[in-house]
């Protein structure tokens, strides 16, 4: 019988995925998905290979998982956020969001999108699964619209732009570093929503 130590990691990970889920996330928010391989993931949440293969199959399932867990947890923070329950409009509720993505660690979110998008790092076989986030966010946000007045297919399509620039913002963002710039860039593009029925109903 092996006499290997067994370390305390691999005790606590063994029978919780969520805890699993959770430490691998940070992992590829750290290092990306570029060459990403099972075994260094395990060794770096001091867990067996096999441990991870346990719970996560193959590498496609648990960057499909990571991705999903970003989005969730997104939508759960904010829906528990009492600053974003408080905010009276859209566009509150997206200057508080913006204020928190530009954070270092929350962009991490928007380097591995980028990685995605671009085909430079890992794709899934079908290539839909993880784009289907990105999508979900803009109904989200048209949501948001709807309760301001705005008509569907109106919120829907705002909801579009307003995402796009908000990426592109980050993307500028990561690159430049000029935050002054991209706040100024991201205000004006808030003055879209002024017209709070939106042009169908206007």
């Amino acid at each position: 019988m092996s006499s290997e130590r067994v370390d305390g990691r691999t005790l606590r990970f063994q029978h919780r995925r969520p805890e699993l889920l959770a430490a691998a996330t940070e992992y590829v928010l750290d290092h990306g998905i570029a060459g990403l391989s099972l075994r260094p993931v395990a060794q770096a949440l001091g867990v067996t290979h096999a441990t991870l293969l346990r719970h996560f199959s193959s590498k496609d399932e648990l960057i499909k998982c990571v991705v999903e867990k970003i989005r969730t947890d997104l939508f759960a923070q904010v829906t528990a956020d009492s600053e974003l329950q408080e905010a009276g409009s859209t566009a509150q509720l997206l200057r508080i969001t913006w204020r928190r993505l530009c954070e270092p660690k929350a962009q991490r979110q928007f380097l591995l999108m980028f990685e995605i998008v671009a085909g430079k790092g890992w794709q899934s076989e079908d290539g839909g699964e993880l784009t289907q986030p990105m999508l979900d966010d803009v109904d989200f946000i048209s949501g948001w619209l709807r309760q301001d007045g705005w008509q569907p297919e109106d919120a829907s399509a705002l909801a579009t732009l307003l995402l796009a620039q908000i990426r592109g913002l980050q993307l500028d963002l990561l690159v430049s570093g000029d935050r002054a710039r991209a706040d100024r860039a991201f205000e004006f593009s808030l003055a879209l929503l002024e017209p709070r029925t939106g042009p169908s109903g206007s």
